[in-house]
Formats: structure tokens, C-alpha cells, sequence
């Protein structure tokens, strides 16, 4: 092997395919990078808007909060109360997310936590 290999993640199978995703009830978030808003995607209309093979993993978006020009980022847990997966794979996406203001939920409440210590659990690859 070489210094030059790439060193390809592996990620679980539930996190393949949107359509995979919504046939399984995989809980999906956005977190945007600049403000830090947490919000529900729906899966019914990620898989409506780029069909059910797309995948979420290095996938941006707008952020949908009002004022903010941000871009979001995917997040998703195999079941409700689960850790979160932050779905971002590229070394550049990912080096920036250590600079992202923390998770929050509307009126500025911190995200919750599964065991109340740490705002948002979450699995990286």
C-alpha cells in the first residue's frame, strides 16, 4: 500500500440511500454550519425532490432558518433517542465542522442529549 491510498469509509447500510432511509423510519436532521439550527428533514420529501438512490452523506443544503445564508448538513439515528450520525464523509467538509456554533432547536433551546450530559450525541466514521 501506498502513502497515497485512500482509506475509504465504511458506512452502515442504513445510511446507503434516502429510499433506504425511509423505508427503514431513519431519523434525519439538519444542523446548520453558521447558526447552528437544528431542524427535521423529511424523507418523504428528500426522496420526492432527488429519488430514492440519493445519498445524504457530503450532502448541503440551504439553511432554512430566516436571515441565515448558512448551509446545513445531514445528521440521522437509527431509532428515536439513538446517537446521531453526523453524514459527512470529505476531510474538507468535515475539518470545518469543529468551527460550527453548537446545536440548538427553536427559541435558541440547546439540542437535547440522551443521557443529559452532552447537547448532541454523535457517531462519526
Amino acid at each position: 500500500m501506498t502513502d497515497t491510498a485512500r482509506i475509504i469509509a465504511l458506512w452502515p447500510r442504513w445510511t446507503s440511500s434516502v429510499g433506504a432511509m425511509q423505508q427503514l423510519q431513519i431519523q434525519v436532521r439538519t444542523q446548520c454550519r453558521r447558526c447552528g439550527a437544528l431542524m427535521r428533514a423529511d424523507l418523504d420529501e428528500l426522496v420526492a425532490r432527488y429519488g430514492g438512490s440519493a445519498s445524504l452523506i457530503d450532502r448541503q443544503e440551504r439553511c432554512r432558518m430566516v436571515a441565515c445564508d448558512g448551509a446545513t448538513f445531514y445528521l440521522a439515528a437509527r431509532r428515536y433517542g439513538g446517537p446521531w450520525r453526523i453524514l459527512v464523509d470529505d476531510a474538507a467538509l468535515r475539518d470545518g465542522l469543529s468551527l460550527c456554533p453548537p446545536a440548538h432547536l427553536a427559541l435558541g433551546r440547546p439540542a437535547p442529549c440522551s443521557d443529559g450530559a452532552a447537547p448532541l450525541v454523535t457517531e462519526r466514521c
